[in-house]
Parts: structure tokens; C-alpha cells; sequence
């Protein structure tokens, strides 16, 4: 996968993002000690980017993070992945290799109701692969942006 538009590295935080606009893909990248605060600002300034889209499918790679996040921390977090009107609804990617991480990324997959399009992986290149087969292919769950008004539409036919 070759990212070729923002790059983003935020001062202060363990993470940083890429946007491939051709590719309509999204990597963030987290290091060393990462902690709630980390991880919203990354995902903040990501969503903020120009260019940033919802309908884009991301790659969220915890390899080199030491992820220091309560139970509370990570409830906090999927209520703003699933609340946020800018938030992605295309297919994620996680990278977990520790059995920490995998736990967390479980934990936010089933709060913020994603898992029936995110899946997680123990190396970076499966990932890539497996975004690479399923990126042409909307999750059942994904909605057109003018979607919920059509489906609003047809509910209040009578």
C-alpha cells in the first residue's frame, strides 16, 4: 500500500496518520506509551484532515504500542467512534500482536458496534492484504452518506 497525500505526526503522542486519497484508505499508527488522550488526538486531527473521508477504510496499527487504556478509557472511546457524524464507516483493520491489544481492540470493536466490519490482525502485511481484497467491497453494514434520509423516507411511507 502506498500512502501518498497527509502525513500527519502529532507532537506529544505516541501515533500519527497517513491518508491515500487514490487508494480511499487510511493508516494510523500508534508507538511506544499510548494512552486515551493519544489516540484521541490522532483520531481528531485524522477526521479534521481536508483529506479525510468517512467512506474510507483505515488500517489502525498498535505494533509498536504499549496501549495504556482502563476499561473506562476504552468505553469512552467507542461511544465517540459510534457517536461521531464524521466517523468511518468503511472497513477497519487493526493490527494487534500482543495479547493486550487484542483485548482492547475486542473490547472497543463490541462497545462502539463495528464488528461486523473491522477484523484484527497480528502483522501488518495480513492487514494490508486483507484490506486490499475487501476495499472494493462496501461491509454489509455501510451506508451511502444520504442513505439514512432515503431509508427515513421509506419508513414514513404509509
Amino acid at each position: 500500500m502506498k500512502l501518498l497525500t497527509s502525513d500527519y505526526s502529532s507532537l506529544g503522542t505516541g501515533g500519527r496518520f497517513q491518508i491515500d486519497t487514490g487508494g480511499k484508505v487510511w493508516v494510523e499508527e500508534y508507538h511506544g506509551r499510548t494512552e486515551l488522550g493519544d489516540v484521541k488526538s490522532v483520531m481528531s486531527s485524522l477526521m479534521s484532515d481536508p483529506c479525510w473521508s468517512a467512506g474510507y477504510h483505515g488500517v489502525i496499527d498498535f505494533t509498536d504500542a504499549e496501549l495504556d487504556l482502563s476499561a473506562n478509557d476504552i468505553l469512552r472511546l467507542a461511544l465517540v467512534l459510534r457517536h461521531d457524524p464524521n466517523r468511518s464507516r468503511g472497513w477497519l483493520a487493526y493490527v494487534a500482536p500482543s495479547s493486550t491489544s487484542y483485548g482492547v481492540v475486542r473490547m472497543l470493536g463490541y462497545w462502539s458496534r463495528s464488528t461486523d466490519r473491522m477484523r484484527i490482525f497480528q502483522t501488518r502485511a495480513e492487514a494490508d492484504l486483507w484490506l486490499e481484497q475487501h476495499k472494493n467491497h462496501a461491509p454489509a453494514s455501510f451506508m451511502e452518506e444520504n442513505a439514512e434520509d432515503a431509508a427515513r423516507g421509506f419508513r414514513n411511507v404509509g
